[in-house]
């Protein structure tokens, strides 16, 4: 149904939701734990004796005086690869020597030194960052405990100079067993106007999840729920899901995951729950100066910051009214305040809303209140027209169009009207476009699209007589004859009468 959509539009590109389709991630990845280790020497390797054991097989070397890691890990691979364990293989690095099993899971420990020392071994994480070798493959994955808090855990890669192996560094990367994003099938699609009458309907490229785990970098919260509005503020990309506002990264519309999982920045995303004891469940929402209006079935919120600036850290919502509303049917922004409706068996009722400092209640009026009972509770299309200040009412089982338009000196309105427009069907939707008002009206099977100008200016014409006058008659469903071959104007052929 119309109802389940909605589009958000940034110039040339259309987000559009769904709010039937259940947002899910990219399915977790098959990792098999514990396939690599790494022997990494430490100290001197003068007389010393190193023991290891591999698959229950035990492997020793003892040192010279005149030893160096060279020797000693040319012995230990020469002794290693003389085993012949089906699948392992071995490569030496400058410190360390990397074994590799491509079949199941290797079992193995090392010592060595006078006190054990001399020779460690690492597998899929290390206790802290200084263990890891400084020569290793490309794209090597081992986790970085750190303490036992699985909050200042993360996960490093080993990023080769020559893209292959040895001389390298270690950057934050994301765990291998974990999913690496959103799933886009299950995402907002987008509508891009590519050039004149061309557009392209396509699922948008989401970045992927880089750093982190579930806990340090968890998937955003409307992974698991139904998405039911997309909006735009301060530079993010929004997206409201059951009672949570989710924000993308500053100035990166499509990425919601953080940049590190050891700091959290102010152009991280922001995810963040309207707590409430009633249900909450988010539907719309209005960017004002105070912040963020939010709007759920019963209740209002403002999600704001003592800083202005929306920041992970600094995003707070707290509720600012509890009127109903209908949760079909969008707030609109009139400029100066907020519309919203609600509705009861019989009517609608239309309130306005105008939003104070951070730390006040807005005040909401029952504006609808002169003409109680009058709008019909089939309203299923509300629109505003800031510029020329009227909101507009509109159903599809309905030949009229609902007006309130008010007159402001800039103090004070004046002038506060209800009216309606009778049009010649039932109006599938309204919309309008500086002055010009477009409605889509249905009559029997067929669609019509007019258009009418609400400016008073001579110089808006909607008819241009042969002299070149431009007059401005009102007529109903106005257009230029044309011909139904080649859909060009109809003109007068005097030779033929």
């Amino acid at each position: 149904a119309r109802t389940n959509y909605d589009i958000l539009t940034v110039q040339d590109t259309s987000i559009i939701t769904n709010n039937l389709i259940t947002a899910a991630k990219i399915a977790d990845p098959t990792f098999n734990a514990n396939r690599k280790a790494t022997l990494i020497l430490s100290g001197t390797a003068i007389s010393n004796t190193y023991t290891v054991v591999i698959e229950g097989n035990t492997v020793t070397h003892t040192s010279n005086t005149s030893g160096t890691y060279d020797s000693v890990l040319s012995a230990l691979k020469t002794s290693i690869d003389a085993l012949g364990l089906s699948g392992v293989t071995t490569t030496k690095y400058s410190t360390s020597l990397h074994i590799a099993d491509s079949n199941s899971t290797i079992t193995i420990t090392a010592s060595g030194g006078s006190i054990n020392d001399a020779i460690y071994v690492i597998q899929d994480q290390v206790d802290s960052v200084t263990q890891l070798p400084v020569q290793s493959f490309q794209d090597h994955v081992v986790k970085v405990i750190n303490t036992s808090s699985d909050n200042d855990t993360y996960f490093a890669k080993f990023v080769a100079e020559n893209g292959t192996s040895g001389d390298g560094y270690w950057q934050e990367t994301l765990d291998p067993s974990k999913s690496t994003g959103l799933d886009n099938t299950t995402m907002p699609h987008e509508l891009v106007n590519n050039s004149t009458n061309t557009f392209t309907f396509q699922k948008i490229t989401y970045t992927s999840r880089l750093v982190g785990d579930d806990t340090t970098n968890a998937h955003p919260s409307f992974v698991g729920n139904k998405i039911q509005q997309a909006f735009f503020y301060n530079n993010r990309l929004g997206f409201l899901s059951e009672d949570n506002v989710v924000l993308s990264q500053s100035a990166k519309y499509y990425n919601f995951y953080f940049t590190s999982a050891q700091i959290v920045t102010d152009a991280d995303p922001v995810d963040i729950s309207a707590s409430t004891v009633k249900p909450a469940a988010l539907h719309g929402v209005i960017p004002t100066t105070q912040g963020l209006v939010l709007f759920s079935k019963t209740q209002q919120f403002l999600m704001t910051s003592a800083s202005g600036i929306l920041t992970p850290t600094t995003a707070t919502i707290r509720t600012i009214s509890n009127y109903e509303m209908d949760s079909d049917v969008d707030p609109v922004d009139m400029g100066t305040n907020i519309n919203f409706i609600s509705k009861t068996p019989g009517y609608t009722r239309i309130f306005g809303m105008l939003t104070r400092g951070q730390d006040e209640n807005p005040q909401v009026l029952d504006i609808g209140r002169v003409v109680a009972e009058w709008v019909p509770a089939t309203i299923d299309s509300f629109i505003a027209s800031a510029q020329n200040q009227f909101i507009a009412l509109s159903s599809q089982s309905d030949r009229k169009v609902y007006f309130y338009r008010t007159y402001s000196d800039g103090e004070k309105n004046l002038v506060q009207a209800w009216f309606n427009w009778e049009l010649p069907g039932t109006v599938q939707t309204v919309a309008v476009d500086s002055d010009t008002m477009y409605a889509v009206t249905k009559q029997g099977n067929q669609f019509t699209l007019s258009k009418a100008s609400l400016s008073q200016s001579p110089e808006d014409a909607i008819i241009v007589n042969n002299d070149g006058q431009k007059i401005n008659p009102c007529i109903d469903l106005y257009s230029n004859a044309r011909n139904a071959a080649n859909n060009a104007t109809v003109v007068y052929d005097s030779t033929n009468d």
